[in-house]
């Protein structure tokens, strides 16, 4: 039979593996992700965010825009010299909510990347292009339910034709304005985003109150807007 000396110093051994293996479990994580580079690590980081889900801040909106589910696929990285900042481009795949709008997009994403200690992490939001499109949408929702034109017009990009000369849009806007009581919503937009372009389509809902009657139309528009820096403007019409 072992002697109490002999079941401590075997006691003590098992106690020390368990220590090791706890330890390198901390380590191994981060080893690999030298081993393996940052392209590996960033996309690792943007594949996690599909299990956690996102949520991205929308300037001006009082909730954030939330996910239901998100797919990243066709992940490319670019590291720039110096190995402190990178740019991840991808395919992104997203349904989620913006407060009561339904939000649906497919299309190019592009997630500024930079190194925080031993971390690769986004320097902003992980999906900043869908971000920027939704700012826009929600921006030219709030102005035509508040009746602000001068917001309004803020939004087209530099250069656009207004209506090509035939005053559509203008008559469109002098419907949503001409309303008492207004509220125009977003029901859902369905977006398709290329590198410096997206397309929306808008299922609205205007409420209001004519002298003569009262007003409830739904319908379905297509907006189109072009990159301008890191915002996206409404061309060539906001209607």
């Amino acid at each position: 039979m072992r002697s109490t000396d002999d079941w401590g110093r075997w006691g003590g051994v098992l106690i020390a593996i368990l220590a090791a293996v706890a330890a390198l479990s901390l380590v191994m994580p981060r080893l690999l992700g030298v081993a393996a580079g940052p392209e590996v690590e960033i996309i690792t980081a943007l594949k996690a965010t599909e299990k956690d889900g996102l949520e991205l801040a929308i300037p001006g909106a009082g909730t954030p825009l939330t996910s239901k589910g998100h797919h990243f696929a066709r992940i490319t990285v670019n590291v720039e010299p110096g190995g402190k900042r990178a740019v991840a481009w991808a395919t992104l795949d997203f349904t989620g909510r913006l407060d009561r709008t339904e939000v649906s997009s497919l299309g190019v994403e592009r997630v500024p990347f930079v190194r925080r200690g031993r971390e690769w992490m986004p320097e902003g939001l992980a999906a900043p292009r869908l971000a920027a499109v939704v700012r826009a949408l929600e921006f030219r929702r709030r102005a035509l339910d508040s009746g602000d034109v001068k917001a309004l017009e803020a939004l087209r990009a530099p250069g656009a034709q207004v209506d090509g000369g035939g005053g559509e849009e203008a008559a469109e806007v002098e419907k949503v304005l001409e309303l008492r009581r207004r509220r125009y919503r977003a029901e859902a937009w369905f977006l398709r985003l290329e590198r410096d372009e997206a397309v929306a389509s808008e299922m609205w809902r205007l409420e209001g109150e004519l002298p003569s009657r009262p007003v409830d139309d739904r319908g379905q528009r297509r907006l189109s807007l072009i990159r301008s820096g890191e915002e996206f403007l409404f061309s060539p019409g906001l209607m």
